[in-house]
């Protein structure tokens, strides 16, 4: 991509009017290649992110993201206590779209340490709070999706129905997922404003404080443990701490369920990993999801908990599934993996949800900037 930053800071200064650049570089951190990228440092704008859709899937999240960030007006802003990024300009019906967003400061809480005492996790249990606590008709007025729990509920059953069809899916773990969607008490909630495609790394942290969130493609009214999904990989007492948390001030809006249905969320990521191997024809992915799929029905079986419904939640040794859940997520993979969720996940409507990422995270740094992201 080397030499791309000089088109994308001319992009950017034709659509933002009076945009003086002083400086742009490539921005790498893009392994996937969905996306060209430039970071560009202003004049009076500050440090600005140029992103060019590379691919059909790319193109449709630019367009998905741009219509969150619009959703997220001032007002529902300012009820977050952190910075989300803002679309500044761009063309999202140019060939192919792009887009120009302000930068965000932060490193990403996934090169973060994150013991259960840290004054980090807190933080982002109320960050994940917050973003539950917003007002639905805000994202009802902005037409974003909405998913009712029995909209949920279809989804999930017809991604565990679809894992199963590829004849791959090892029959415990089909009868342990079945047996949870058949369960209607675990799915008695209330929807709420979810963020859609959080994960650790979805978290900007300066210090022990949480500076931004990003990743907000797939923002919509669902199931509140969706994010929460990516809190079972994390170590026991750190997951219960943050929880905690969270549950302290959603208070009453916290539904019984949450864990349980969080915990079927993570374990369905390897049903997500195996439907991506067996549809892109990749051998390598199926016979690596097919170990952790084998590795989880040892887990499940050697504690003796074959169901996962609303009182009978088997809670798994969390280091064995923290280990589990990280290997199916390991970097290389979920760079490919958690782009394509929508090829695995099916919206009420048309069956096919989830486009997910968003601007940059701190993991691949800007060409001259060290650990914050706040400049070239």
């Amino acid at each position: 991509m080397s030499g791309q930053f000089l088109q994308l800071a001319g992009l950017a200064t034709a659509a933002i009017e009076n945009l003086y650049v002083n400086e742009a570089a490539d921005w790498g951190y893009d392994d996937t290649h969905d996306y060209d990228s430039a970071l560009l440092r202003t004049r009076d704008h500050g440090n600005l992110l140029v992103r060019r859709a590379a691919s059909p899937s790319a193109a449709q999240e630019l367009r998905s993201r741009s219509a969150a960030l619009r959703a997220l007006t001032p007002g529902v802003r300012a009820r977050l206590p952190f910075d989300v990024p803002r679309e500044l300009g761009g063309s999202l019906r140019s060939d192919p779209p792009f887009a120009v967003y302000s930068f965000v400061k932060g490193s990403p809480a996934d090169r973060t340490p994150m013991d259960f005492d840290s004054e980090l996790v807190p933080e982002i249990g109320r960050a994940i709070a917050a973003i539950h606590g917003l007002p639905k008709q805000t994202l009802v007025d902005a037409g974003l999706q909405q998913w009712s729990a029995a909209d949920v509920r279809e989804s999930t059953e017809t991604l565990i129905r679809r894992a199963d069809a590829t004849g791959r899916l090892p029959g415990a773990l089909a009868d342990r997922w079945g047996s949870a969607v058949d369960d209607p008490q675990l799915w008695e909630f209330s929807p709420s404003v979810i963020h859609g495609s959080l994960e650790r790394s979805s978290f900007l942290v300066t210090g022990a404080t949480v500076s931004g969130v990003l990743g907000w493609s797939d923002l919509r009214i669902g199931d509140p443990a969706a994010d929460i999904r990516w809190v079972q990989t994390l170590d026991g007492a750190v997951m219960r701490a943050l929880l905690d948390e969270y549950t302290d001030a959603r208070g009453a809006s916290v539904d019984r369920q949450l864990r349980q249905r969080s915990l079927l969320y993570a374990e369905l990521e390897l049903a997500r990993w195996l439907l991506f191997g067996v549809e892109h024809r990749n051998p390598e992915v199926v016979a690596d999801a097919e170990q952790l799929l084998d590795g989880l029905v040892t887990r499940v079986r050697s504690l003796d908990e074959s169901e996962l419904r609303h009182d009978t939640l088997p809670v798994l040794d969390l280091e064995e599934v923290q280990q589990l859940l990280a290997n199916a997520g390991d970097r290389s993979r979920a760079q490919q993996f958690q782009r394509r969720r929508a090829e695995t996940e099916g919206a009420p409507e048309d069956l096919g949800d989830e486009p997910d990422d968003d601007l940059p995270t701190e993991a691949e740094e800007a060409p001259s900037a060290a650990s914050e992201r706040d400049g070239l």
